[in-house]
């Protein structure tokens, strides 16, 4: 392969499985695969400079703002880390700091690398008053009203300095109520759940806080963005951070030779898996804020830090063939089937092998010998190859291989999709997610009970949901008259739901709970919908072109039509209710938030707004008609302020809309 086609190939797959990580919370590579992909890239364009761009992963941090949240610009980047899994680059960052320093000794800070979710708190006279994600590092997610549901994570600081102190750290959740979160979401038949980190990223990005609360997440700090921090060391500000109210990662050193840190990773490597939470490396760091200052920083990350993380575990095998597994969305994912082995305890002979770019990136063939890694240490996956036996090349199918229908690719992803809603590898996860809470909620319906109904064939497709009968169900295991009943009585409730769970619930590629509302919203009935052209879709807001194209394909497709048509004759609601308005005194204006309110929540406030036809912002523009702040407001108060936006204190705002 050429260098600029490799380059290229890189960037892509690099992108693609930023995006699962950071975006979408379910990545498909370990730590050590993505990490090895990044540094190939590094290492291939400090090679070629002539093929270096501007927008290469290489110069950003992964994630971007969902549009889920409202954004917010960090006054201070959240940068990203260089790591290595070796000492040999260990001595390598130490030796770069030692010559810009111009001494030989000094002092480091070693801590557990806690492996969760990073997240800013900013604080207003010792007062939370925002918290926001990472994204891209330039621009976050406003994910304050589910931080406020920490339990850890001090509203108000104790002898905390006066004016802004953003402080930063890991949401992260322990090994143990993984565990019981699991087990609750297989019962529920919710998506389970590969490691700690997903948990506690999928739990902090719910859009009702009220769902975040539920679930045990902690936050440990361990660094800040803005702020007096009188502190002349890292150390010392850790101290501070314990004494103003914060968790603080209990796994840290300090040295002043690099062959301690090496020593100390070694000796940590065993004892890490008897703590409480996940720590999937170390990280050192310059302890001297003035040392910190002189090293300075590059476009992405810090040079006075690195990480030192441990790999997944691995073991080698012969990959016996190579399957295609078919996704609830359609996603075709190859798999490779193993010679069993045993890994991190476990036995394992079935890997993924992603999708055919990594195939092709790999060179992987049937026969081949593999190393396997148990990523997380839960899902196995093919890392490289180490023997070519092989000689048969693995191609995409040309058809699915569950359905025997075209398959469609999307000239820039990787993903190849089988687009029939009416496949079989797909119809046990589609009527799961028809059945789940978020969509048409129908109690009982969950994974065990749905396996059960295709094993016997009562299920083919959703309109048979409603055909289910008394008969049916007391043939199942555990089913009794009451039970029978309950789960009746549930899809008859199922029904009524309105027209956005509905659309959820049909599992449309790239349309969310947020989407599905804005469509029912927008055009108030199924028919409606069905029949709006491509360039309607394309001018809803928050609907992009990719999006738009997908809602458009799927109510063109004569399969879904028919699955709509049995739905509608099973009597489904097809139509959007009406949001509840108490009165239209504000109606077309946009109204944002901000501080603390003493009579309600935000939630409510904005709740509330919206019922007088106002709408919501969590950001303040021109376009804002008022910005209504409560005590301890900040940021969004002094823009209101430099852009003469109207400010009302919430006794004025209950005044003016009559309460």
């Amino acid at each position: 392969m050429q260098p600029k086609e490799e380059i290229e190939q890189l960037r892509k797959l690099i992108r693609f499985h930023s995006d699962l990580y950071y975006n979408q919370d379910n990545p498909v590579l370990s730590d050590t695969q993505y990490d090895e992909l990044f540094k190939r890239l590094q290492e291939l364009e400090k090679q070629y400079p002539q093929f270096a761009v501007s927008d290469s992963p290489t110069q950003h941090v992964g994630g971007s703002a969902s549009r889920a949240f409202s954004a917010i610009t960090h006054r201070v980047p959240m940068m990203s880390l260089d790591n290595s899994y070796n000492a040999e680059d260990i001595r390598e960052w130490h030796e770069r700091a030692v010559k810009m320093l111009g001494r030989d000794s000094f002092e480091m800070v070693v801590e557990g690398k806690i492996d969760g979710v990073s997240c800013s708190l900013t604080y207003e006279n010792g007062r939370l008053v925002q918290a926001a994600s990472r994204g891209d590092g330039k621009v976050g997610e406003d994910i304050t009203a589910n931080v406020l549901t920490i339990k850890n994570i001090p509203h108000e600081l104790a002898r905390a300095p006066h004016g802004t102190l953003e402080i930063r750290g890991e949401v992260y959740l322990e090994k143990k109520d993984l565990a019981a979160l699991n087990a609750q979401q297989e019962i529920s038949g919710g998506n389970i759940f590969a490691n700690t980190r997903n948990a506690a990223a999928g739990s902090l990005r719910q859009k009702d806080s009220a769902l975040t609360a539920k679930r045990p997440l902690k936050f440990f700090a361990h660094s800040f963005g803005l702020g007096d921090i009188t502190a002349e060391s890292f150390s010392a500000f850790i101290d501070a951070c314990h004494a103003w109210g914060f968790d603080v990662c209990p796994v840290r050193t300090k040295v002043t030779q690099i062959a301690d840190v090496i020593r100390f990773y070694n000796e940590f490597a065993e004892k890490r898996h008897e703590l409480p939470f996940d720590v999937d490396g170390l990280v050192v760091k310059v302890n001297r804020f003035e040392d910190q200052h002189i090293l300075g920083v590059t476009s992405r990350c810090p040079r006075w830090a690195m990480a030192f993380k441990y790999p997944a575990p691995q073991a080698t095998t012969i990959v016996k063939n190579i399957i295609f597994s078919v996704g609830r969305s359609g996603i075709i994912t190859p798999v490779a089937e193993l010679e069993p082995v045993p890994c991190a305890g476990v036995i394992i002979s079935n890997a993924t092998l992603h999708n055919f770019d990594e195939i092709k990136r790999l060179g992987v063939r049937v026969g081949d010998r593999v190393i396997i890694e148990r990523a997380g240490e839960v899902i196995p996956k093919v890392v490289k190859v180490v023997e070519h036996i092989g000689t048969q090349e693995v191609l995409p199918p040309q058809t699915c291989p569950s359905c025997g229908e075209p398959i469609y690719k999307e000239q820039d992803e990787v993903g190849y999709y089988c687009i029939n809603p009416a496949c079989p590898a797909q119809l046990h996860a589609r009527l799961v997610h028809f059945a789940s809470r978020d969509a048409l909620d129908i109690d009982g319906l969950g994974d065990m009970v749905v396996q059960q109904l295709i094993k016997r064939n009562f299920l083919t497709e959703f309109a048979d949901i409603y055909q289910l009968s008394f008969l049916h169900l007391l043939q199942l295991p555990n089913f009794k008259d009451k039970k029978a009943q309950n789960l009746l009585d549930a899809i008859e409730a199922s029904k009524k739901r309105t027209l956005s769970k509905l659309l959820f619930a049909f599992g449309i590629a790239f349309v969310g709970e947020k989407t599905a509302e804005v469509l029912a919203d927008h055009f108030r009935t199924l028919d409606k919908l069905q029949n709006a052209t491509l360039d309607e879709l394309q001018h809803i807001p928050d609907v992009g072109n990719k999006v738009s194209q997908s809602i458009y394909d799927f109510f063109h497709d004569p399969k879904a039509l028919e699955q709509i048509e049995k739905l509608r004759q099973a009597g489904l609601n097809f139509m959007q209710p009406e949001k509840e308005k108490s009165g239209n005194i504000l109606e077309g204006k946009t109204l944002v938030f901000t501080g603390e309110l003493k009579t309600m929540t935000r939630q409510e406030a904005e709740h509330l707004a919206m019922q007088y036809g106002g709408k919501a912002s969590g950001s303040v523009s021109k376009k804002t008609a008022y910005v209504v702040a409560g005590e301890a407001a900040g940021s969004k108060l002094k823009k209101a302020q430099e852009l003469n936006v109207p400010v009302l204190s919430e006794e004025e705002f209950l005044k003016m809309i009559g309460k």
